[in-house]
């Protein structure tokens, strides 16, 4: 199994990766609601944090921007990924500023790595 590569651009951070180049496995029997391989297909698969430059240091600050993809219903064989762009808060609470959702890997792929060009371009 490998991780899913993903093109990221100088600036951002992974703080968490569980995202595989995988395809779920279904159950044999159709009444079963858990993936076989359901590990890769949790609610907390990839998060990716966009960090400021200062003094020519990075780091992340209280408000920041965090791509966040999870499965949802988590473990299911009719769920799907879960994509969103958020601004988290001083409180830590999140602000929704995009979202996706598809079964399909590869476009999420190219979301992520659209959305983190268009942050680093500060066309976002």
């Amino acid at each position: 199994m490998e991780l899913m590569p993903l093109k990221i651009p100088a600036g951002f951070a992974v703080t968490y990766n569980n995202f595989y180049d995988v395809l779920p496995e279904m159950p044999e029997d159709p009444d079963d609601d858990i993936i076989k391989n359901w590990s890769f297909f949790t609610e907390d698969l990839l998060q990716i944090v966009m960090m400021d430059l200062k003094k020519g240091s990075y780091s992340i600050p209280d408000e920041h921007l965090l791509i966040d993809l999870g499965w949802y219903p988590d473990s299911d064989p009719k769920g799907e990924y879960y994509l969103q762009l958020v601004k988290v808060k001083r409180d830590r609470s999140w602000e929704e500023i995009k979202d996706l959702s598809s079964a399909d890997r590869y476009l999420i792929k190219r979301t992520i790595e659209e959305w983190m060009k268009s942050l680093h371009n500060n066309s976002i």
